[in-house]
């Protein structure tokens, strides 16, 4: 029988990836590296600003599969180190070796907030999560920032902006028909369930043709001067109508920059992300004409694993009049 090496044998078990993380992985990064538009878009910007990684010391902060890792590594970074909390940090380290780049990635498992790490010249991060902020990413990448970004350094995307707008649906009696469904499920008057879902934001895809009003920025996210305070906020807004129908969303959307120029953008005119939009559920009545003005609040709140919407708005045309109206909102579970 040949003898095997031990040393490669204890290398070959650490390797082994167990199913359960390969199921994490594809559960939940595979759509992440199907959204080629926010993949291949990030690496232009690797590719863009290629003067900028040769030679640098890079973080990248929920590195999740790497390749984020593996691009600045090609692009010439001296140090990579690639930290993931879960443990899909180990499909991370068998892409580094597989692409002959562990001379320079290190991928490391646990939270940058619990970590001891040198100076580094450029933060790198998929951190955008659904309504632009709903990710624990976010937060990590403002800690490794204020601890070791160096001064004159670089974060990739270093700016966001976050929109709001007014949309339909399809079908406008689709609304009515969903509420008589939970209100006369099978002899039940489950009405009360109806109230809750409407207070869930949406995360789903909006065509174009659907969207009703002028946009407005709510909020402009600098990566390099953002704090977790600036998280939340409140700001007016007021949505100019461009095409008559009946609301039945407050739908925001968000896109980000890089130094360079380069912009990714979620936008309903745009091909699909992996973030698609979030929609929140108007519960009036609320037909709006050409020219119409859809006036009202916006307000976020930001909790540990969740955000906490209120939307106060009124409006006013021939058809209807709504005085001062509050909807309540909560996004919650498991983020990015």
């Amino acid at each position: 029988m040949p003898k095997t090496d031990n040393k490669e044998s204890r290398e070959s078990l650490e390797d082994l990836i167990s199913p359960e993380t390969y199921a994490e992985f594809l559960q939940k990064h595979e759509f992440v590296l199907r959204d080629e538009t926010t993949m291949l878009g990030f690496r232009s910007a690797i590719e863009a600003n290629a003067e900028i990684f040769r030679n640098a010391t890079v973080l990248e902060v929920n590195c999740g599969s790497g390749l984020l890792s593996l691009w600045a590594a090609q692009r010439g970074a001296a140090r990579i180190i690639a930290v993931e909390p879960s443990c899909v940090w180990q499909v991370a380290r068998r892409l580094v070796r597989e692409n002959h780049l562990e001379h320079v990635i290190e991928v490391v498992q646990g939270s940058v907030e619990e970590m001891q790490l040198p100076p580094v010249d450029i933060i790198m991060s998929k951190w955008m999560g659904a309504c632009l902020m709903y990710s624990s990413a976010l937060e990590s990448v403002i800690y490794a920032r204020n601890m070791w970004l160096k001064p004159g350094g670089h974060i990739f995307p270093h700016v966001a902006n976050l929109y709001i707008a007014a949309a339909d649906k399809p079908r406008a009696q689709e609304t009515q028909e969903e509420q008589q469904f939970w209100a006369r499920y099978s002899g039940l008057d489950l009405t009360h369930a109806w109230n809750i879902k409407q207070r869930i934001p949406v995360v789903d895809a909006v065509d174009a043709s659907q969207v009703l009003t002028q946009r407005q920025l709510l909020r402009r996210l600098d990566m390099q001067t953002l704090q977790r305070e600036d998280l939340s906020f409140g700001v007016s807004f007021k949505l100019r109508t461009l095409r008559q129908s009946i609301a039945s969303w407050f739908l925001l959307y968000f896109d980000f920059d890089f130094p360079s120029g380069e912009s990714i953008t979620t936008s309903p005119s745009a091909a699909v992300t992996q973030w698609k939009q979030s929609l929140f559920p108007i519960d009036s009545h609320l037909p709006l004409c050409v020219g119409d003005f859809l006036s009202g609040y916006f307000r976020v709140k930001r909790g540990n694993r969740h955000l906490n919407f209120d939307i106060d708005w009124s409006f006013r045309n021939e058809l209807t009049s709504i005085k001062l109206h509050k909807q309540i909102y909560r996004m919650q579970g498991e983020g990015t």
